[in-house]
């Protein structure tokens, strides 16, 4: 019995052997010291709970992607993770593939409920390279670091955290998506650089900033309206500082050579909208057409039988259809007016004589 219990148990070892897919990356460390690898890695941890009427769920699924061999070459303290990463001669690198994230959550009860998500990436794809480095960050792949040190590179990053609820059947929602474009960042005998997105060149550089075209786009719904504020800053092109100082570059298409603090942007552009749903907009012509076919709309008061006045614009001229027509003037102006002044003028004078003759007796 206990033959045939190891028997199986064998058969399944070997079936789940035959069957385990290859490696996606091989991790190879040669004439390296302290080096850490590790291949792709995906994991979704996940949570719910219902009672009583009442449900609520959570996940926050990660991901670390990458393809290629993971190699650090006669390196000191070199991390990396996912794949296609490569570091030569270099001490303290680190290097991750593209990185995603989206953790979410809802909840719901009584007719009501709420969710909310906030994905995020870094990197769509390439390798991280980093050459005879100091304490170089590289994120995301397309990335390529040599002779710098303090060097922080980071592909294109997106998010998109968004919201949203349903109470008494009227939902509402909210989002804010922001992203920086862009692929490809390189650093040469440099220090202190920081490039996102991509299309970052620096170049014997010392404390240069450099970031790809970005776009950010909040956005709400309520009921049938919604808005929208999308902010753009440049369009695409390349970033490039040689010979610079203290230089920050945002957007594409920018160039400093041999200069000291320096600050170039894109184009920015914002074009913010409102926009009401379908139930708003034939509301707005079913009321168009009843107005049309002479059937008063909603909000409109009408007296049949009973003339309409006419009503005249504000600061315009009232002329009278009938009777005698008068002066175009204001009343007790011109020489009406000045027959008042002359008059009391006479008076006053006459008072002021009256009052020097009598006075009063102690």
């Amino acid at each position: 019995m206990r033959a045939k219990r190891l028997l199986v148990i064998a058969a399944f070892a070997a079936l789940a052997l035959g069957t385990a897919q290859t490696a996606l990356a091989d991790n190879n460390a040669t004439g390296s010291v302290g080096a850490v690898q590790a291949g792709p890695v995906g994991v979704t941890p996940t949570a719910g709970v219902s009672q009583a009427g009442a449900t609520a769920a959570a996940s926050a699924p990660v991901a670390v992607g990458g393809s290629g061999n993971n190699t650090a070459t006669n390196s000191v303290g070199a991390v990396q993770a996912g794949g296609g990463n490569t570091s030569n001669n270099s001490t303290g690198s680190v290097q991750v593939s593209s990185v995603s994230a989206s953790p979410s959550a809802s909840g719901g009860a009584s007719g009501s409920s709420a969710s909310a998500s906030v994905p995020v990436t870094v990197g769509g794809g390439g390798s991280n390279t980093a050459s005879g480095s100091t304490g170089g960050v590289q994120i995301g792949g397309g990335n390529a670091s040599n002779g710098s040190a303090g060097v922080l590179q980071a592909g294109s990053p997106q998010a998109a955290p968004a919201v949203g609820a349903s109470i008494v059947g009227e939902a509402v929602s909210a989002s804010a998506p922001v992203g920086v474009a862009g692929s490809g960042n390189s650093a040469a005998d440099s220090v202190g650089a920081a490039q996102v997105g991509g299309g970052n060149t620096v170049t014997r550089s010392f404390l240069s900033t450099q970031s790809g075209a970005m776009t950010a786009g909040t956005g709400a719904g309520a009921g049938g309206t919604t808005t929208s504020a999308p902010v753009t800053v440049g369009g695409g092109g390349t970033n490039s500082a040689t010979d610079s100082t203290g230089s920050a570059q945002v957007g594409g298409g920018n160039t400093a050579t041999g200069s000291t603090g320096t600050v170039q942007s894109g184009a920015v552009a914002a074009t913010p909208s409102v926009a009401s749903g379908p139930a708003a907009g034939a509301g707005s012509t079913a009321a168009a057409g009843a107005s049309a076919a002479g059937v008063p709309s909603p909000g409109t008061r009408t007296s049949e039988g009973a003339p309409r006045p006419t009503r005249n614009a504000f600061g315009a001229t009232k002329t009278p259809t009938s009777g005698p027509q008068a002066l175009g003037q204001l009343p007790f102006t011109g020489l009406g007016l000045a027959l008042f002044v002359v008059l009391g003028l006479v008076l006053a004078t006459t008072g002021l004589t009256t009052r020097a003759r009598v006075r009063p007796s102690v």
